[in-house]
């Protein structure tokens, strides 16, 4: 066995928020340097901005996922790592597996206290490329860096290689691992960095895999400081106040009381619950943890997290009368699902492919008798083992699991099964579908054309971090169950005067407007979702609709240093108060353009993006939707025509050509990113099919 490679590397004058360090790695030549980040701060933000302009500069051809020079970019927030609110997510970004036509270079998005720790490690990323001979894990302490063998974690799941390093580098340490299917190259394979906290989609666990790289531990003692921390503590107070007002912190989380869940858990012999912070700088807890659940497969029993789509597991309730009954057609116990939970994250499996795409295809392939089993285990979703048997066939590519693999998708078109029925649950780029008004979301029209501007213009699915349009769905349903006809009209009017403020047109947030306002609104989740993903910030911003407040808008009152803060303008406060950059807010958006643009400057480098390509995913959108607004007299479908004027309206916000789609000249000079060599305009005939 080959020695471990150790190396110190120097440090640079830090400043507020950011470390000034960025850690490179070369594990073809085992090799460890360090620069300053100081040449894409504050330009860039911090994190996926950061990681774009890497691979702006670095890569001016497209890479294969697997190939060494696939760089593997982890990127804390501008904010992480300090205690300004919900700072702790961390951006991992790289050429994809999962990315369908094309692996575009993309991100996912993580909590957990990762990235927090490397920023304390005095890093605001690492940048890893080539791949080692065996297996190897990275470990970074402070200035000291060294590539180890990881023989012994190779074949381990997520779990126990997170307890093996906890036993062996010390419990202060944050790690991120892979497991099985990260080894096997799944290509909806994640990278985790606890029971539940995990890079889920873009399959970047099969980029580590390809990579050799089991594992990465990071341990540090710098403090992150921020330029006015009056003013973010003052800001943390008053979320804190407001929240407790509206009854969100305490513990509460996807099961409701916390406190009841446990009590049911303990009556019926089935481990206990509490309720946790599932990343750094949280102020309001919301994860469920449950300790010594009984198996219902396995002879042992099992603990961790149990959130989000890791909940569906479940199925449908039996007395849910929705279209998420039709979708998730299962029902299982509830510590039986609490067990496929664990084992998906255990395998080191995306989830949300899984439960949201891939069976609802295999289901409905089941049921137009395209299949009946799996490797010869007979298909049915009311058995607990059978689920198990499917999951280890995917996380270790056991028969047909060596296609599954590949996720639903790609699966559907290697087994040419079920083509017109996986298209239903797929709106394009290789992801299933999430809040576009097919998948169970209750989205409905129009609020759903601003899913389809966010999808169409995407590399992924947008909503790790684009949830932030969703206010005005929920805002619409309670004012459409208002029986009083006078207050139903005086909620709506409150709603459009919010949509006003905030996105510069009332249609915008207006059930009835159709088409119109559609454009602002999508150009502006598309910003908020970069910002999120930059400063970093969690799910709940921006903060816009409150339903305690009179006139139902967010608002912070007598911040120090800064006086009356809207809702929506809470990030750039942070960011100001963290960094001292001495920005307008209008300053701070257009940093986030400038970081939209560099991406899409990079998918028209490497494969001529354009759009025709965005338009292949309209057809999705075409079909009616599954559920219809109760102020609506009629289930919709997208209509090409009316939306091709949003389209154009949407893109000449972004800078972008209207028939093209690419970022012009002019847009590029602005934003600084004028490049006569980086632009190729790639001739292609690209297709979802």
């Amino acid at each position: 066995m080959w020695k471990a490679v150790e190396a110190k590397v120097g440090q640079f004058g830090r400043l507020n928020g950011w470390m000034n360090r960025i850690l490179r790695v070369d594990l073809s030549e085992m090799s460890v340097t360090a620069h300053e980040s100081v040449p894409y701060v504050p330009a860039f933000l911090g994190a996926r901005g950061l990681a774009a302009r890497i691979c702006w500069e670095d890569i001016p051809e497209p890479v294969d996922p697997f190939h060494p020079a696939n760089p593997l970019m982890i990127f804390a927030g501008a904010l992480t790592g300090s205690n300004s609110p919900y700072s702790g997510r961390t951006s991992v970004c790289a050429f994809s597996p999962q990315g369908y036509p094309h692996p575009w270079f993309t991100r996912s998005n993580v909590g957990g206290y990762f990235g927090a720790k490397l920023k304390q490690a005095g890093y605001d990323g690492i940048v890893i490329t080539g791949a080692a001979d065996g297996p190897v894990h990275l470990c970074v302490r402070d200035d000291w860096v060294s590539i180890r063998p990881a023989d012994e974690l190779w074949g381990l799941d997520t779990a126990e290689t997170l307890d093996h390093l906890a036993a062996t580098e010390g419990r202060s340490m944050r790690a991120m691992v892979i497991g099985p299917a990260g080894e096997r190259l799944s290509r909806i394979a994640t990278i985790h960095t606890a029971s539940s906290s995990a890079c889920g989609q873009g399959g970047f666990g099969a980029v580590m895999g390809a990579k050799r790289l089991k594992a990465i531990t990071v341990d540090g003692s710098a403090r992150v400081t921020l330029a006015r921390p009056s003013t973010t503590a003052s800001i943390t107070r008053a979320l804190v106040r407001a929240f407790e007002q509206d009854g969100v912190t305490g513990p509460l989380n996807f099961y409701g009381d916390i406190r009841e869940f446990d009590r049911n858990l303990v009556a019926e012999g089935n481990g206990r619950a509490s309720c946790r912070a599932c990343t750094h700088a949280c102020i309001t807890p919301c994860a469920a943890y449950l300790s010594d659940v009984p198996g219902y497969v396995h002879d042992r029993k099992w603990s961790g997290s149990w959130v989000c789509v890791g909940t569906l597991f479940r199925g449908f309730d039996p007395d849910d009368t929705s279209t998420l009954r039709s979708i998730y057609a299962w029902q299982l116990a509830r510590r039986a699902a609490f067990e496929l939970n664990v084992l998906s994250n255990r395998y080191g499996l995306n989830q949300f492919d899984i439960i949201v795409g891939m069976v609802p295809w295999l289901m409905a392939s089941q049921k137009a008798g395209l299949i009946s089993d799996i490797n010869g285990y007979p298909m049915d979703w009311q058995s607990p083992r059978f689920w198990a048997h499917l999951l280890k066939a995917i996380a270790y590519r056991i028969g047909i699991g060596d296609c599954l693999a590949e996720g639903g998708w790609a699966a559907a078109q290697q087994l040419g099964m079920g083509l017109d029925l996986v298209r239903q649950r797929y709106p394009g780029w290789g992801y299933t579908s999430h809040c576009d008004g097919r998948e169970g979301s209750r989205v409905t029209f129009p609020f759903w054309l601003v899913s389809a501007l966010q999808w169409m213009s995407d590399t992924r699915d947008p909503f790790n971090s684009g949830h932030g349009y969703l206010w005005t769905q929920g805002a619409n349903e309670r004012a459409a169950a208002l029986a009083d006809p006078s207050e139903r009209a005086a909620a709506l009017t409150r709603i459009r005067v919010i949509g006003e403020r905030v996105y510069g047109s009332a249609d915008a947030v207006d059930p009835y407007s159709g088409y119109r306002g559609k454009a602002q609104a999508g150009h502006y989740q598309v910003l908020r979702s970069a910002i999120k993903d930059c400063v970093s910030v969690d799910a709940h911003f921006p903060l816009i609709h409150r339903d305690s407040a009179p006139d139902g808008y967010w608002r912070l009152r007598d911040i120090d240093g800064v006086g009356d803060i809207e809702g929506p303008s809470i990030e750039y406060h942070l960011f100001s108060a963290g960094t001292g950059v001495d920005w307008s807010e209008d300053e701070f958006n257009l940093a986030a353009q400038r970081v939209c643009t560099l991406e899409r400057a990079l998918q028209v480098r490497h494969w001529g993006r354009s759009r025709a390509v965005d338009e292949m995913i309209l057809p999705y959108f075409e079909e009616p939707e599954l559920n219809q607004s109760p102020l609506l007299d009629r289930r919709h479908g997208l209509d090409r025509e009316q939306f091709d004027s949003v389209v154009s309206e949407f893109y000449g916000l972004h800078g972008w050509d209207v028939n093209s789609g690419q970022p012009t000249h002019e847009s590029l000079v602005e934003y600084g990113l004028e490049d006569p060599h980086a632009i190729r305009y790639v001739q292609r005939s690209d297709s979802m099919d």
